[in-house]
């Protein structure tokens, strides 16, 4: 490798694709659950989690498309707030408009929309008018944490892409075969997954309106999560992929809960997250068919440690609650989209 090319990468630029991928990943994940957590802002510990789709992306995050997704999330909390005022005292008017506002957002997706972008407007949509049961003041303070944590993600995904950016392409080395084009959905496919989401999603939203279980806040922002995973809505495979994924996370988020119990130290518990983002990361770049099953997994261990660590209650009880709740959630998008999509099949038959 030339001294030019050396200059170009950080940390003297030796290592494989591979192992550089990984590094950003693992980095750039444990850099946002340090600051997530240190600081502590409201809902602090989504931000590690939604950055790990940025962070695992193929290209770099332009400083436009950082800025535009910013922005995208400042007005989703905004219309959030809205909500708060003026709609949610009303539930026969709240309640058919958040399912249009769903609807929406899952058209948005299917259009082409990038599914982390929707992720994060449907968080903002669902979490504020949720947190504006207990006290619309708390609404406020929540929809700030968000702007502040997009904002904070952002940074962090340019700041670990210059920290371990992708190599250029050697000149004359033969280049990687570009994918196969797959056609756009019809119009009639994304008219049936964004119905299929939203039949799956809303029941959720209504049951936990009309109950105000603010208790089961995780359940709902996990079930906006995953109905984001891409296949979910017609693919049983997919559905199990997830379950599997996510029982992965599930126990490395107790054995990594056990350690921390062991050495109570917050530089421990970000060695800890370096240590998953490296082992995880290592699989998700891997190229296997079994990748995504890591990301997953990852994603599980920073939300439930990330919640369980910045929770008030006993964390003792919280993490066994936090992983019973991703599993509820879980089970409830897989076995929904499952019986939808077979119900679908039937009537074509």
């Amino acid at each position: 490798m030339s001294a030019d090319a050396q200059a170009a990468v950080p940390f003297g630029g030796v290592l494989l694709p591979q192992d550089r991928r990984t590094l950003r990943y693992a980095v750039g994940a444990t850099l946002a659950m340090t600051i997530a957590m240190g600081v502590g802002w409201p809902m602090s510990f989504l931000t590690p989690v939604l950055s790990l789709g940025f962070l695992a992306a193929p290209a770099r995050l332009e400083l436009k498309a950082g800025l535009g997704f910013v922005s995208v999330v400042a007005v989703a909390c905004l219309a959030g707030l809205v909500l708060v005022e003026l709609l949610l005292p009303f539930p026969l008017v709240y309640m058919p408009f958040i399912g249009l506002v769903l609807f929406r957002l899952f058209y948005a997706k299917a259009d082409g929309v990038s599914p982390l972008v929707v992720t994060w407007m449907l968080i903002a949509l669902l979490v504020l008018p949720f947190v504006g049961m207990i006290m619309p003041q708390i609404a406020f303070m929540v929809a700030g944490g968000l702007v502040a944590g997009a904002t904070m993600m952002v940074l962090l995904v340019w700041l670990t892409w210059a920290m371990f950016p992708d190599p250029s392409t050697p000149t004359g080395a033969v280049p990687v075969p570009a994918a196969p084009v797959v056609p756009p959905p019809t119009s009639a496919v994304k008219l049936k997954n964004s119905l299929l989401s939203l039949t799956v999603v809303f029941p959720a939203v209504a049951v936990f309106y009309t109950m105000q279980w603010t208790g089961g806040m995780l359940i709902l922002i996990f079930i906006g999560i995953l109905s984001m995973q891409p296949g979910v809505a017609g693919n049983i495979k997919v559905g199990m992929a997830l379950i599997i994924g996510n029982v992965i996370g599930g126990i490395a988020s107790v054995i990594f809960y056990e350690l921390l119990v062991m050495v109570p130290s917050f530089p421990f518990m970000v060695l800890l997250t370096l240590l998953c983002g490296l082992v995880f990361g290592r699989q998700v770049f891997s190229g296997n068919k079994m990748a995504p099953l890591y990301g997953m997994a990852y994603s599980t261990v920073l939300l439930i440690i990330g919640s369980t660590t910045s929770s008030t209650s006993e964390a003792d009880n919280a993490v066994i609650v936090r992983v019973l709740q991703m599993m509820i959630a879980v089970t409830y998008v897989v076995v929904a989209f499952g019986l939808l999509e077979r119900l679908s099949r039937r009537r074509k038959a």
